[in-house]
């Protein structure tokens, strides 16, 4: 049902070169229907799980949450969703013995933005696997960056009510399943759009707890921008050429960080912690162990020196400098840039 509701929303605007692709996703879901009919039934059974205490990773995309998400996922009191589960939300927990050897096929070895190694168990965004239960997801705007606005409006600020209302229920719906198959671990979720979502987070998950990495914008607008180059043409089922990327991505970093900063202030003591990505980057542990005191969680990251050598010489994205992008970048990501003294 979802997929036909994705696909009218575009009104006849899908791109020839997404037809094959739209073609073979439909096949796909035909022939695990059944399968998740079964799962459907048998987690009805299933003695469901309430998720405590979750942890959120925010920050504006190419922040370095994923490189923190991951850092987390080794912990062993720690789960977060995986590929699995935001691939197949709907068939994960009793069919994953049959998912695996599909995925460990088909998956490339790096992710395609930044050659980040990737695996069919490698922590994942819950925004995707809420893209695959329902409609009400800021992924959408990856299939239709055409609708861009109204996705950042509904699904990311949540300006909407009824969107709101939409979107909390996606969340705890898919949250639930993962804890229900995760019983007694606390549960890492890591979407840039909740940067923005601390507000109506509370209202679902009263007891959450939030660490906001920061960058320096000059990194990450350039990065940012080179992520939906090379992510749009691939995902979009839009001509994504006809969206003002430049003007999108500046939008939604001033709205989504401007909302982030109004509303941090309703977090209690204990519950939000932050960190510049840069200090995490030249010394990992001691930062942890900080942001793990602050939120007040019993987690210590002596058992990670292995992970953090293993990541010690991944080479980063690098970008030619743009005069006239580092002057936008000045004037529009100030707010940011002086609250966290980036000069």
């Amino acid at each position: 049902m979802n997929f036909f509701r994705v696909v009218f929303s575009l009104n006849f605007s899908i791109k020839a070169k997404a037809l094959t692709r739209l073609f073979i996703s439909f096949l796909i879901l035909l022939m695990f229907a059944p399968f998740r009919i079964i799962e459907a039934v048998l987690y009805l059974f299933t003695k469901k799980e309430e998720v405590k205490q979750p942890i959120f990773i925010i920050g504006h995309p190419r922040s370095g949450t994923t490189f923190f998400h991951d850092s987390l996922n080794e912990l062993d009191d720690v789960v977060a969703p995986r590929m699995i589960d935001c691939l197949f939300p709907l068939l994960n927990k009793y069919f994953e013995f049959m998912l695996v050897p599909i995925l460990e096929k088909v998956l490339p070895e790096t992710r395609l933005m930044d050659k980040m190694k990737v695996s069919w168990n490698s922590p994942q965004e819950e925004e995707f696997g809420m893209a695959l239960m329902s409609p009400y997801s800021s992924v959408n705007f990856l299939f239709a960056p055409n609708k861009s606005r109204e996705v950042l409006a509904n699904y990311v600020l949540l300006n909407n009510p009824r969107a709101k209302a939409r979107w909390l229920s996606s969340h705890w719906r898919f949250a639930r399943k993962i804890q229900t198959m995760n019983k007694g671990k606390t549960l890492v979720f890591k979407s840039p759009g909740n940067t923005a979502r601390i507000h109506e987070i509370l209202e679902i998950y009263p007891d959450a707890k939030f660490i906001h990495i920061v960058r320096n914008p000059q990194n990450v607008i350039p990065s940012t921008l080179n992520l939906y180059q090379k992510i749009l043409p691939e995902f979009s089922l839009q001509d994504e050429s006809k969206l003002d990327l430049n003007a999108f991505v500046f939008d939604y970093y001033e709205q989504v960080m401007h909302k982030f900063i109004t509303t941090k202030g309703q977090l209690k003591k204990g519950q939000l912690a932050e960190l510049k990505y840069e200090n995490f980057v030249q010394s990992p542990l001691e930062t942890l162990d900080r942001v793990f005191s602050e939120i007040d969680v019993a987690f210590s990251s002596k058992n990670l020196e292995d992970f953090f050598e293993s990541r010690k010489n991944f080479s980063r994205n690098t970008f030619n400098e743009d005069t006239e992008l580092t002057k936008v970048i000045n004037e529009r990501c100030k707010e940011v840039a002086e609250l966290y003294n980036y000069s």
